[in-house]
């Protein structure tokens, strides 16, 4: 595999993929379920109820659905054999792509900024809140990051790479 490929590939699916995520967002605010987990400043509640923890593994499998997919459609169709610490290392940079978008651009943004009226956030969750949020979730997204895409890379790998 190209460095060419290897951008390309993080280019195109990591646009897909904050699309995605757009929509995800769109409709876990105006559904409700991102209270699910959260209280009303956006900070994870003491005590998340079993809604709230499947919520949360919902996006965790999204997560690494998505990379999968990303691995079949952008990868794997094209015939490229690709060594697993290469396909790891390649999933770690979408996925912290993906990341810093969540967190830098809906978090920091979009929530903490632009508060647009059609998400409908409640007051609590402003700047301030997103601030605390977001220093919060740095470390353990990238932790979390580090073992979803093992995962995904596992995964991947033996479907489609391993001879």
């Amino acid at each position: 595999m190209t460095l060419d490929i290897a951008i390309r590939y993080l280019i195109v699916w990591s646009a897909v993929g904050a699309f995605a995520f757009c929509i995800y967002v769109f409709a876990v605010f105006r559904g409700g379920l991102v209270y699910t987990a959260r209280k009303q400043d956006g900070t994870l509640k003491e005590r998340i109820p079993l809604s709230g923890i499947l919520n949360m593994l919902l996006l965790l499998l999204i997560i690494v659905g998505f990379q999968i997919l990303a691995n079949y459609y952008g990868l794997a169709r094209s015939g490229l054999t690709i060594p697993f610490m290469v396909l790891f290392l390649l999933n770690f940079a979408h996925y912290i792509i993906l990341f810093l978008f969540d967190t830098l651009v809906i978090d920091g943004l979009v929530i903490g900024v632009w508060r647009p009226g059609f998400l409908r956030l409640p007051d609590d969750m402003g700047a301030e809140s997103m601030k605390k949020h977001m220093l919060k979730s740095i470390p353990v997204g990238i932790i979390a990051g580090v073992a979803l895409t093992v995962i995904s890379t596992a995964i991947s790998y033996f479907a489609m790479f391993a001879g």
